[in-house]
């Protein structure tokens, strides 16, 4: 039986319909890991097998095809034929087929009606000439269609409900992140796009970082679940052997790690028997297990590893509070916090140097700032530390970047944002005790302004605004008064006499 539709999965389908509806046959369904698009894909599936279609579904990795199978088959979609290798699934008469990229390059295409491509943003060539040379319809699955070119494939960007929604209405965790450190890297080249692996592993060996990289674990990480992104072997068995010495339980798994191997790993890391699973490449995709803590040890500049990789610890689980982020590689002063970083278009190719730098202001306009005593990591317009109350002096009445305040984003918790909402009303409250009428409407735009989200299932009380919010609300003002001022006509010089 098909599990049932969460709202946002439902918002998804009948986006799907509606861009079908409008010829738009091949979408990217953009979905934040833990979404449950393995959910949505499995409806459509039975949608089409009812209908007397055929479908592929392909997959990049062995373990999302094993992965997938699977799920459809808990919900009562018959055993699919698997096209990898030599799998004792094969079967070419089945009309449900998942297949591997790498097998389909070799062997031939299958004919089939619909196709659904998980982790579209791995643009493989042997694919996109495919796309270019068939009418066949296709739907893309991915949590980051940030690839170049994908936009001259793909004909619509579907996006149900952004990664902060998912995390505000508890299907995603909430979670804390420090930066301890940050390499130097400066000089290392960088190839295809990001840092040269053997120079930035070369910098992230350094006894600073990996004693910081220790340190900081033992300080924040509660001895609970944890991953560790490293760069190399070389730099993951470095960091392995430093937590050796502290006796704490960790395995390096890289992509040689044999599968029955993996899947062993995985077993004892679900049972806590290994804390810590140290890992190069290969839990970017398709891991779902309950991870309280990720160590970020591999200097990025793709925006897709950096979300694929923070995704892997944002999965709710029983208990779990929020997961703690430790920074050590300077990413999210870079690139900024993953559920940030928004597109509002597939990108053609052609407009890649304007997009990047609207892009990039955007991001840079929501970076953090660290604590300067404690290391967390500030979203936009917190002044005062939340985690240890350290309140830097200021320069002025205002917190300001780039001359405008941006938004009080981020890592709020509930409790956070019920007091920004109280402070909020108290100062409605307060204002109408001057004579001044301010609606709820008003408050309710104040609110996203601030935070980034409508009010929903908040308390309706209110308390003394402090100094942040005050100087928010006096900001706006002046800036509203800036702009009335240059839009308002100026008064014609009377003639001279």
């Amino acid at each position: 039986m098909l599990y049932d539709l969460r709202p946002h999965q439902q918002t998804g389908l009948d986006m799907l319909r509606d861009s079908f509806k409008q010829g738009l046959t091949r979408p990217i369904f953009q979905a934040a890991c833990g979404y449950g698009k393995t959910v949505v894909m499995a409806h459509i599936v039975t949608a089409a097998l009812d209908k007397g279609k055929k479908i592929l579904v392909i997959a990049p990795y062995t373990s999302l095809i094993n992965q997938t199978a699977a799920s459809f088959m808990k919900q009562d979609i018959p055993q699919p034929g698997i096209m990898q290798a030599d799998h004792p699934w094969t079967d070419p008469s089945k009309r449900l087929q998942i297949a591997s990229i790498q097998t389909l390059m070799r062997r031939k295409f299958p004919e089939v009606d619909l196709i659904l491509v998980d982790e579209a943003h791995i643009a493989y060539k042997f694919f996109l000439k495919y796309m270019e040379e068939s009418k066949t319809p296709v739907i893309g699955f991915t949590a980051t269609p940030y690839t170049n070119g994908l936009g001259k494939y793909y004909n619509n960007l579907l996006q149900p409900i952004s990664m902060q929604e998912l995390i505000d209405t508890n299907y995603l965790s909430e979670y804390i992140a420090y930066a301890p450190c940050e390499p130097d890297m400066k000089g290392v080249k960088t190839v295809q796009g990001d840092y040269a692996e053997n120079e930035t592993a070369e910098r992230m060996s350094t006894t600073q970082i990996t004693g910081s990289i220790t340190e900081t674990w033992m300080k924040y990480g509660d001895n609970e679940p944890t991953i560790c992104f490293a760069v190399n072997i070389a730099h993951a068995n470095h960091i392995g052997t430093a937590f050796d010495k502290l006796e704490i339980t960790n395995v390096v798994i890289t992509a040689k790690t044999p599968m029955d191997e993996r899947e062993k790993i995985f077993r004892q890391f679900a049972r806590r028997e290994i804390t810590i699973l140290i890992n190069v490449g290969t839990l970017v995709a398709g891991f779902d297990a309950d991870v309280r803590c990720i160590i970020y040890a591999r200097p990025t500049k793709s925006l897709i590893r950096w979300v694929q990789c923070i995704g892997r610890g944002l999965r709710t689980a029983d208990g779990k509070l929020r997961m703690k982020l430790l920074d050590h590689s300077g990413t999210i002063e870079k690139l900024g916090f993953p559920e940030d970083i928004v597109i509002h278009r597939l990108c053609t190719g052609k407009e890649v140097k304007e997009r990047k730098i609207a892009e990039k202001k955007e991001r840079e306009e929501k970076l953090p700032k660290k604590c300067p005593k404690c290391d967390y990591l500030k979203p936009v317009g917190e002044h005062k530390c939340s985690e240890c109350d350290f309140e830097p002096r200021r320069t002025e009445d205002v917190e300001v970047i780039d001359g405008e305040l941006k938004q009080i984003k981020g890592k709020k918790t509930k409790q956070d944002k019920q007091d920004i909402w109280n402070q909020i009303k108290g100062y409605q409250i307060e204002q109408r005790f001057k004579g001044k009428t301010l609606g709820d409407g008003w408050c309710a735009h104040l609110y996203k302004d601030i935070t980034g989200v409508w009010p929903r299932s908040l308390r309706d009380e209110s308390s003394e605004p402090g100094e942040a919010i005050r100087g928010f609300i006096k900001h706006k003002n002046i800036k509203w008064a800036k702009r009335n001022a240059a839009n308002k006509p100026k008064r014609p010089k009377a003639p001279a006499v």
